[in-house]
């Protein structure tokens, strides 16, 4: 919670300051899935450089991309190897398609899912001609690329609010999107929680504490020109 409410304030204070909700869109970015956390770091990386490289170069041709900019947040999510054949399909279209393993030593080995939420200022680019950028370098499989506009019928601070919220959930359960945010059903009772396992949220928390900053970590950060 302290970590959301700084990077509510960076947001709205600094990073997108005075952009209206037309220049905004909300992107989710999936990344391959694996089953060692050991190797989310690289995958995670090489995005990192695609982006940072596809700005650049657009930049050196195009001036209008030099008020393009982009904060996200790097979240994981996990199923069992077993339980592809139960996703919809988009889920399971894009897990094919990304490289969901071939093999693990049981059905019920984790597999990781790395992805990134953000914010893009999208400056006089358009949200279409932003992610058929990010499409054409690299993150081409289906469904991997999703950016959505904000929401006109807010104000910027409220859609700014939300999507940090959602970004930094920080849900260690599997079934949080069912159940919704609330602890309780509509008569009272305490809904059932599916929690990770232990090793599970054990690996997390070590892989997220390996190397300095802690949850500094997970943020990404593009700035204007």
């Amino acid at each position: 919670m302290r970590r959301r409410g700084r990077e509510t304030g960076r947001a709205l204070k600094q990073a997108f300051a005075g952009v209206p909700n037309e220049q905004l869109a909300f992107l989710t970015l999936l990344l391959p899935p694996a089953l060692q956390l050991s190797s989310v770091d690289a995958s995670i990386g090489a995005t990192r450089r695609r982006i940072r490289n596809m700005i650049a170069h657009r930049r050196r041709g195009d001036p209008r991309w030099n008020g393009v900019q982009l904060t996200g947040w790097w979240e994981m999510d996990r199923d069992g190897f077993g339980d592809l054949p139960g996703f919809g399909r988009n889920k399971r279209i894009a897990m094919e398609a990304l490289g969901w393993p071939l093999f693990a030593p049981r059905d019920d080995s984790t597999v990781w899912r790395p992805h990134l939420h953000g914010i893009v200022a999208l400056g006089e680019v358009s949200r279409e001609e932003f992610a058929d950028a990010l499409r054409a370098k690299g993150h081409g499989a289906p469904y991997q690329v999703d950016l959505q506009p904000f929401d006109a019928t807010r104000s910027v601070v409220k859609n700014i609010k939300s999507v940090i919220r959602y970004a930094l959930k920080f849900r260690i359960e599997t079934v949080f999107k069912a159940n919704g945010l609330a602890s309780g059903g509509a008569g009272g009772d305490v809904l059932v929680r599916s929690w990770w396992s232990n090793e599970d949220i054990r690996s997390y928390a070590e892989w997220l504490m390996s190397k300095r900053g802690g949850f500094e970590r997970i943020r990404f950060v593009v700035r204007s020109c």
